[in-house]
């Protein structure tokens, strides 16, 4: 930890700083799917008592569809099965969807329901690659009909055979997994070679077409509910080897719109070959596909996890990170343009992030990187006016793949807590969990001697609104932090100063920060943030 230490409270000097963002509510969204929808309880009580505790808004849930398919292993559909009744579905499916949305809203939390492959191999077709038969081609009008039925489940007024009460009305929705990640849709691509042909936006594009109409048919519309598109992941591979190849995000967002590298829309053979009409309308094409256009916002997985949150990705133009959100909100901006829409400003949805770690990971950040880049990362969400979300994906790393060498950590090392397979450490907190539940980030961390004003970002994402907190600061490298003065978060637990150091910190040219409250009778404070003088 490095600490500031000051002997004379009089000399900090606190000026609030007027901001528009401040007043803006960003919620927190926890993923850790191993652990919510495990079979057994306790261990599903323990990761939502955690998320709780850390204070999550939501709980993101994906809902595998072929969890709750019958005869899912069958490239044979079910006979007589009526694929849009809830009833229709073996009882035991459900059992568990129904106790983790339960625990959830039992906790204070609400859920975000993310329906998504892998799939019944009899809702797929031309099957090529055993690794991916359970994304491969899955029927939109199938997923529709489960769309329909999962829909009418959490509608708020059934009541499941036996009960005697309605379960809860779900009203948050997020479609499909990575749609351009060929582990969660495939094939990313129809043909290889020198001008490779998209194929996964065309599929995507049906998917969101009939899931969107299975929600507002049974009465889940954006004037009620919460309903997002994409989920996208942020890179990809511009020239791929494999139909499997990961399709970068604006290349995959470009060709589900029908619009072309320049965002002209498509005509012709480049039109068709991409599943798109030759002589295409544009009010025909808006009207064919109204959740491309009336969705509540646009959902995506901004990770870096190798560097720092604000580092542009490699493929600046065609990648998305935490760096370069900019280029995700021109792009819906133009497309949307494009079409005749009014509707500009749409929201964006960051509905999973993180870094994963070294330990475990070899290539990862350090422990207190990962801490210091999940709190830089929600300054920037928080900075970003259209961004509504931003989630942690993991509460514990994610087990290892059997066998040996680097490739056992392909799985994701994000975790606030070291997962299976960490020797000694299983278990353990990393620095990201204090991090998480109370984050602080310093913008600059350069100091000018002269006017020592130094700025300070930090929230208090368990505590009420308009929470008390102290600054604590230290002198040089060493030393006791100390208490200065107390302040209040603003309505949605945001601390935002700009702070005057003391001359002790001047002159010693370098300090540290950090931000403390109270949770009832313990204190609580952030990881200490060091800053130099020049």
């Amino acid at each position: 930890m490095r600490r500031l230490l000051t002997s004379v409270v009089a000399l900090l000097v606190v000026l609030p700083v007027a901001s528009a963002q401040a007043d803006r509510k960003l919620e927190s969204t926890f993923q850790d799917d191993p652990r919510v929808l495990s079979a057994k309880p306790e261990t599903r009580d323990d990761a939502l008592d955690q998320m709780a505790r850390l204070g999550a808004d939501r709980i993101r849930v994906s809902v595998f569809w072929e969890r709750f398919a019958p005869d899912a292993a069958s490239t044979t559909r079910p006979a007589g099965f009526v694929a849009t009744d809830p009833n229709a579905y073996p009882a035991s499916a459900w059992r568990i969807l129904d106790e983790v949305i339960a625990g959830i809203h039992r906790r204070g939390m609400a859920v975000n329901l993310n329906p998504t492959g892998p799939i019944p191999l009899w809702a797929g077709s031309g099957f090529f690659d055993a690794a991916v038969n359970t994304v491969t081609n899955p029927s939109a009008e199938e997923f529709g009909a489960f769309m329909t039925a999962l829909a009418r489940r959490y509608d708020g007024t059934f009541v499941p055979a036996g009960a005697s009460a309605p379960l809860p009305r779900i009203d948050y929705w997020t479609i499909w997994n990575e749609p351009n990640q060929g582990g969660w849709l495939s094939p990313q691509w129809s043909s290889l070679g020198k001008d490779p042909v998209e194929a996964s936006p065309a599929r995507y594009r049906d998917l969101v077409r009939h899931a969107y109409a299975a929600l507002v048919g049974t009465g889940h519309t954006t004037a009620s509910d919460t309903i997002l598109i994409g989920e996208t992941a942020p890179k990809g591979i511009p020239n791929p080897k494999r139909l499997t190849n990961a399709m970068q995000p604006m290349r995959f967002l470009r060709r589900v719109y029908c619009l072309d590298d320049r965002l002209r829309i498509l005509k012709g053979g480049d039109a068709t070959v991409v599943g798109c009409a030759a002589d295409p309308d544009p009010a025909t094409f808006v009207a064919q596909n109204p959740g491309l256009f009336e969705m509540t916002g646009y959902a995506h997985h901004p990770y870096e996890l190798l560097r720092r949150p604000d580092s542009a990705p490699s493929s600046p133009t065609q990648e998305v990170t935490t760096a370069n959100l900019a280029l995700l909100s021109d792009y819906l901006d133009r497309i949307m343009a494009r079409y005749g829409s009014r509707r500009r400003d749409i929201p964006l949805y960051l509905t999973e992030f993180g870094y994963q770690t070294n330990p475990p990971d070899p290539f990862a950040p350090s422990p207190a990187k990962q801490a210091s880049y999940i709190n830089h990362a929600e300054y920037i969400a928080w900075r970003n006016k259209r961004v509504r979300t931003l989630a942690q994906f993991l509460l514990y790393d994610d087990a290892p793949i059997p066998g040996g060498g680097d490739d056992r950590w392909g799985t994701f090392q994000s975790g606030l807590r070291w997962g299976e397979g960490s020797g000694s450490r299983e278990g353990k907190r990393k620095p990201a969990y204090a991090a998480y539940r109370t984050p602080i980030h310093l913008p600059r961390r350069t100091v000018s001697a002269k006017s020592r004003k130094l700025r300070i970002w930090g929230r208090i994402r368990t505590a009420d609104a308009r929470t008390a907190y102290t600054v604590e600061v230290r002198t040089g490298s060493k030393g006791r932090y100390r208490r200065l003065k107390s302040y209040r978060t603003d309505g949605y637990g945001f601390a935002w100063r700009i702070v005057r150091i003391p001359k002790g910190a001047a002159k010693a040219r370098k300090g540290a920060v950090r931000i403390a409250w109270k949770d009832g009778s313990r204190t609580v404070r952030s990881r200490g943030v060091s800053f130099r003088v020049r």
